[in-house]
């Protein structure tokens, strides 16, 4: 992974982020405990390999699709083809798929599949709101982003906390980049946007004319998108971000 280009954090006002893959990671051993639950064994190493490849149909627009009985609740249907694309890319079987959906809802709404922090990012973003530069979240999500943030200790370092199961707009619609900055009057290209997804992330923001970066640690749209700045981490964006301002 490169460094960070100081181009892309100079004068950088807010911190825009997605949630999920970005702030909170992926349980991938839960997943893998629900498919055994379900029947289906499916490794949680086959579902860390198989995210690059269903994060690359997603930017093709091959997602699974199916039917299964929560997928008209808020943010249900997204979740549903990523979670259903991931376990079929892990070898799970297509008509298994429904089950396994309706399983994983259940324990996704007990607790966030979505709930692993990254080693120093509180302490980071901590650091960096302390300095002046605002941080917001904007996610496509299921109505239930606030809670989670809130048992993790996150949530109280946002200024701005946007989930589109509660909003109504969805990534990579501009609006919903327009609403982060909206409080502050800050210029889109004083905001950097930090996401997972070229597909919602990259687009949306520079549809909105913000600044945008992938966090893509392990590389799952190599040789893609050229043209879109690939960063490791929120904290190592944080840390080029403190870096510029005490030149």
């Amino acid at each position: 992974m490169t460094t960070v280009p100081p181009s892309l954090v100079g004068g950088v006002r807010l911190l825009s982020l997605d949630a999920g893959n970005t702030v909170v990671f992926f349980d991938h051993a839960r997943l893998a405990s629900i498919c055994e639950a379900a029947g289906h064994a499916v490794g949680r190493f086959d579902l860390e390999a198989a995210e690059g490849r269903a994060k690359r149909r997603h930017l093709d627009d091959a997602m699974e699709t199916v039917a299964w009985a929560h997928d008209g609740a808020p943010g249900a249907r997204a979740w549903g083809q990523m979670i259903g694309t991931l376990v079929v890319e892990a070898g799970a079987p297509r008509a298994a798929v429904r089950v396994i959906l309706e399983r994983a809802w259940a324990g996704h709404v007990r607790k966030n599949l979505w709930s692993v922090v990254p080693e120093g990012l509180r302490h980071a973003l901590a650091w960096l709101a302390s300095t002046g530069v605002k941080l917001g979240v904007v996610s496509n999500s299921e109505g239930m982003l606030d809670a989670l943030f809130r048992n993790l200790a996150l949530r109280e370092l946002f200024h701005v906390f946007l989930d589109s199961g509660v909003v109504g707009v969805e990534k990579p619609d501009p609006r919903i980049f327009d609403m982060v900055r909206a409080p502050f009057g800050f210029a889109a290209d004083e905001v950097l946007h930090l996401g997972d997804m070229v597909s919602t992330d990259i687009v949306g923001a520079r549809r909105a004319g913000m600044r945008a970066a992938l966090i893509d640690p392990f590389g799952h749209f190599d040789a893609l998108e050229p043209d879109v700045t690939r960063v490791e981490s929120v904290v190592a964006v944080v840390e080029a971000m403190l870096a510029s301002s005490a030149r």
